[in-house]
């Protein structure tokens, strides 16, 4: 075998397992889910195909449209926040006068690898009307309790708060790796010609940081967009379906009330909303990205 075959060969061999992985657990439950959904399934009798109608069913129903709003109002409550607040505090921790940066970077870190079950659970109680500390704090400052996760114009907020909280650390991570890979000498250069915090910021640090920025909201976005968890935890859909994203939604279709066909078009038509902001959002950022 020639050097170039054999090393053509080896690539193949190291790409296999990693392919086999998305194939398996990414490709064939995508293409299974398209399948069940031109199908009527509740997983106990045999499928039924009904062609495009679980499709227009969806796109008729109120729910689904509702569904989606509160999952816009969650995504645009959470990417925006958490991208801005991860990029100042990664920029906080970046300059070089401040003490205690690994243990800073560990505390905001913290949330990202906590199991959201089980802070979803604490929330709950950070969040309880009568006696949780969320209100007690509030009241410190005049401010009325508020009924959180009872009231149907609180509980997305208090889900929101949350988020954030989640995933506020991994972005200043993240941040802070593309500020510490900014030159100094863009920022000596421009020191010399008299360019103050602001300008520096602006013309210098948002421009070489836009890959970086990039990719962290649109992690942040598809994370966003697949919430779970706390919403099952915190309010499983309520009060009154205000907090009842795409997932619960879907997932209230396929185990309580089985409908398995019904729900995979659900799933199908997420996955196509979602990559189709992505690419959206790929596009649109093309002339703003910057590489060094």
């Amino acid at each position: 075998m020639k050097r170039s075959q054999k090393e053509h060969f080896e690539g193949w061999l190291f790409v296999t397992p990693a392919f086999l992985l998305q194939m398996i657990f990414v490709y064939l439950p995508l293409a299974y889910a398209i399948f069940v959904s031109f199908h009527r399934w509740n997983m106990i009798r045999p499928m039924k195909f009904v062609g495009f109608k679980n499709y227009v069913h969806l796109f008729s129903s109120g729910d689904f449209w509702h569904s989606l709003l509160v999952t816009f109002i969650y995504v645009l409550g959470t990417v925006p926040t958490s991208v801005i607040l991860g990029l100042l505090l990664a920029m906080l921790l970046n300059l070089w006068w401040v003490r205690g940066k690994g243990f800073f970077r560990t505390m905001f870190y913290i949330p990202v690898i906590t199991a959201m079950a089980a802070a979803a659970v604490v929330w709950n109680w950070l969040f309880e009307p009568n006696v949780g500390l969320v209100n007690f704090i509030l009241s410190l400052f005049g401010v009325s309790p508020k009924g959180w996760l009872n009231d149907p114009h609180w509980a997305i907020v208090a889900l929101i708060i949350v988020g954030v909280w989640k995933r506020i650390g991994y972005n200043m991570v993240i941040f802070l790796a593309g500020l510490q890979g900014i030159p100094r000498t863009y920022y000596e250069a421009a020191m010399i010609d008299g360019a103050t915090t602001f300008p520096r910021f602006w013309y210098i640090t948002l421009p070489l940081l836009s890959p970086t920025t990039l990719f962290v909201t649109i992690i942040q976005f598809i994370a966003s967009f697949r919430v779970f968890i706390s919403v099952s935890v915190m309010t499983r859909g309520g009060p009154a379906k205000s907090t009842e994203v795409i997932t619960y939604f879907l997932y209230e279709n396929a185990f309580n009330y089985l409908k398995m066909g019904y729900a995979s078009t659900i799933a199908v038509v997420m996955f196509l909303i979602m990559f189709s902001l992505t690419l959206v959002q790929f596009k649109v950022s093309k002339r703003r990205v910057f590489y060094q």
